[in-house]
């Protein structure tokens, strides 16, 4: 998936980018307009919602192998120690929609030093056969994470998650969709853990 707009990832552009799928159909090229929305938490000083945009227009790349959505991500500027691209949404037919069930990658920050691991997750839907023209919506989770040393002389106000074992530095979400964007959602701030699933991820990634 390629987005041409700036996507924010914890002090980065984001850039997701279409890959080469392992080939057991021919692949499809898909290059989807929409416009994008990203609410963010940054945890620096103070915490909370401090990235939020709608209607970026861009464009969504993706290949389609099979019942086999793929893509990568890469970041500008550039990053060091680059782990990991999982980014490959499977399609469900209960929910009838594509699925991309937690995804992890790591890499050193050039602004920190620090690696940082992001977990992804989420989903996009079409009307029927992945296309240019079927697409109806999607949403995306990214958290990022330091592992090890207390990474609070850099990001100030990072959240100590027990249950990951790991200091949480921020959280995003992002809408994607082809018309108009005018949502209305109300993040608590300040932000110190992930937006709840029952609220704003009802297939419960």
């Amino acid at each position: 998936m390629k987005f041409r707009s700036a996507v924010v990832a914890l002090s980065l552009l984001a850039v997701l980018l279409a890959t080469a799928a392992p080939v057991m159909a021919p692949p499809t090229p898909i290059i989807v307009p929409i416009k994008q929305a990203q609410f963010q938490c940054r945890l620096w000083n103070p915490p909370g919602w401090s990235y939020i945009y709608q209607n970026w227009a861009t464009t969504m790349e993706l290949t389609l192998t099979g019942k086999t959505l793929h893509s990568t991500i890469s970041y500008a500027p550039a990053v060091t120690n680059e782990v990991g691209t999982s980014t490959v949404y499977t399609y469900n037919k209960d929910c009838d929609c594509w699925i991309q069930h937690e995804g992890t990658i790591s890499y050193t920050s050039p602004y920190s030093g620090l690696t940082i691991t992001e977990y992804w997750r989420g989903y996009l839907k079409f009307d029927g056969t992945p296309s240019a023209s079927s697409f109806i919506h999607g949403v995306g989770y990214q958290w990022g994470y330091v592992y090890g040393d207390d990474p609070r002389w850099y990001y100030t106000n990072a959240v100590w998650d027990e249950k990951v074992g790991a200091w949480l530095l921020g959280f995003s979400i992002y809408l994607w969709d082809t018309g108009t964007q005018s949502y209305s959602i109300p993040f608590p701030d300040p932000f110190l853990e992930p937006v709840p699933a029952s609220n704003y991820n009802p297939l419960g990634l």
